[in-house]
């Protein structure tokens, strides 16, 4: 029960967190991006730099940055702009995530 209430608690934060950013963003797309991408580099960073407890790694990963990021919005985005843009604006999300992913990875190696 402790598990669950420290993931709800992270999931708060993170909903509040998304949802203050898209507001003060004027464009929705774009704030989605940004949203979206920084959740990737809390989960990252908790993941992949730090040393959490149990309790810490449930309150970030799958509890804040699980609620920050939201793919529904990349999906409705993609179904009201079924155009190249859509697609492209979904393939930069991927890229740039991946891109954080790696440069925050202390294991990162250049490609051989």
């Amino acid at each position: 029960m402790k598990k669950l209430l420290v993931i709800a608690a992270g999931g708060v934060a993170g909903s509040l967190t998304r949802y203050l950013f898209t507001e003060s963003l004027t464009s929705y797309p774009i704030a989605i991006f940004v949203t979206n991408v920084l959740g990737v580099a809390v989960a990252g960073s908790v993941a992949l730099r730090f040393k959490p407890t149990e309790l810490s790694r449930l309150f970030w990963i799958p509890g804040f940055a699980g609620a920050m990021t939201t793919f529904s919005s990349v999906a409705v985005i993609h179904g009201e702009r079924n155009d190249i843009l859509a697609i492209l604006y979904f393939y930069a999300m991927v890229i740039v995530s991946m891109l954080i992913l790696w440069l925050i990875n202390p294991k990162r190696e250049l490609i051989k």
